[in-house]
């Protein structure tokens, strides 16, 4: 069986290795339960951000996008989406020290040339570009489905409880190449086998629980 990684998995393990002292446990916690598959609940903001997007494929896929009333910026959204094939899984697999990886990716909206990724935030500062860009989300979407091309539309809200869209950011990364791809996510398998060397508990549901569910 190969081993899943996800880009929620690096997501997660950053998270950990960077968080500040007082955070440190939470973050400990909730990278064990991703591993150990234990569903600790969602957030407003996470709520918010799977509603919005079902909230775009569902209009589409009924077909009564221009009979809607919404916001421009809702439209903008659905402009783009339109056309494009939700929710799909691509994959690859890589041998990285003797151990095959599952490389999955769900993307939110494919299209031959371009992968959409929806994203919703009530906060947008001089930090938040580089939150998404310097992300393995696109170098993993990108490698799996020999698309070089990935724009993250981030709907930015009028506050963290709000529905109410106040603009949109636009980020947009081009690959160089696949192989540059595959270099980047080898390099990072293997700060995660590291990683997993030191925390045991952790690499026993990564290497039991969390990737006995991998479909690949």
């Amino acid at each position: 069986m190969s081993l899943l990684i996800t880009s929620s998995l690096f997501g997660s393990i950053e998270w950990y290795e960077n968080a500040y002292k007082n955070w440190k446990e939470k973050a400990y916690n909730d990278l064990k339960n991703m591993l150990a598959r234990e569903w600790s609940g969602m957030s407003d903001a996470a709520q918010r951000g799977v509603d919005f997007e079902n909230a775009i494929y569902n209009t589409l896929k009924s077909g009564k996008e221009n009979k809607i009333n919404s916001s421009d910026f809702f439209k903008v959204f659905l402009e783009k989406c339109k056309g494009g094939e939700f929710q799909k899984v691509t994959k690859k697999f890589l041998t990285v020290d003797g151990k095959e990886y599952c490389i999955y990716s769900k993307l939110d909206v494919w299209f031959p040339d371009v992968i959409i990724d929806i994203k919703t935030t009530s906060k947008w500062d001089q930090y938040s570009e580089g939150k998404y860009l310097n992300s393995m989300q696109h170098i993993m979407y990108c490698y799996t489905s020999d698309i070089p091309k990935f724009l993250y539309m981030v709907a930015l809200f009028n506050g963290e409880t709000s529905k109410i869209i106040q603009t949109i950011k636009y980020l947009l990364y081009e690959a160089p190449t696949i192989p540059f791809l595959e270099n980047k996510i080898v390099e990072k398998i293997k700060k995660m086998e590291k990683f997993f060397s030191i925390h045991q508990e952790l690499n026993e549901l990564f290497e039991h629980t969390y990737s006995k569910y991998n479909k690949g």
